[in-house]
């Protein structure tokens, strides 16, 4: 990841929880629709396994996504994310998931690529955004990934907070292999 001009204040061996946007984070940002109101969205496989393997053991996961769609739920369910909001208030959600947690702002990342996560990712201690971000939002994140969204971003991202615990992702997957 690319250490980008905004100060990061918060030790990032603190972040509990990591909210990630859907459209141009977990998918490529495109939207494809199908006849009969059917919609398909592009995850990628590498962003679910590294939630599903880190979540509720290392980190706790929510989503908060501006646009309402069963295929967002469908997919948060797979990947053991039970805190999902489609809504157009980030802010109002950012708010009540941090009073279910109880915790601080230091104790929260957020991965987001457009104007309507920034009022998300200027109130969080670690704020990312995908290698193809839109501009407005490079100043108000403290790292990019080398990754795009849709193609490995929150992998990237879930690595590197491992990392900073010194956490290997292979041993924490042998690790519950062993607990199933």
């Amino acid at each position: 990841m690319q250490r980008l001009q905004r100060k990061l204040e918060a030790d990032i061996r603190d972040i509990k929880l990591l909210i990630l946007d859907v459209d141009g984070v977990l998918t490529d940002n495109r939207m494809i629709f199908i006849s009969g109101h059917q919609e398909a969205k592009n995850f990628s496989a590498a962003d679910g396994f590294a939630i599903r393997a880190t979540t509720g053991k290392v980190l706790h996961y929510a989503v908060i996504s501006a646009r309402n769609s069963d295929i967002t739920i469908a997919r948060c369910q797979e990947l053991g994310i039970g805190d999902v909001f489609q809504q157009w208030d980030k802010q109002g959600a950012l708010a009540d998931l941090m009073k279910k947690f109880n915790l601080q702002p230091s104790q929260v990342g957020c991965i987001g690529n457009d104007v309507p996560d920034i009022v998300v990712m200027e109130r969080v201690g670690l704020a990312v955004c995908p290698a193809d971000a839109e501009r407005e939002v490079l100043e108000f994140a403290h790292y990019q990934t080398e990754r795009k969204g849709g193609k490995g971003c929150c992998r990237e991202v879930v690595n590197f907070l491992l990392d900073a615990r010194g956490i290997n992702l292979l041993q924490l997957y042998r690790d519950r292999l062993k607990n199933a």
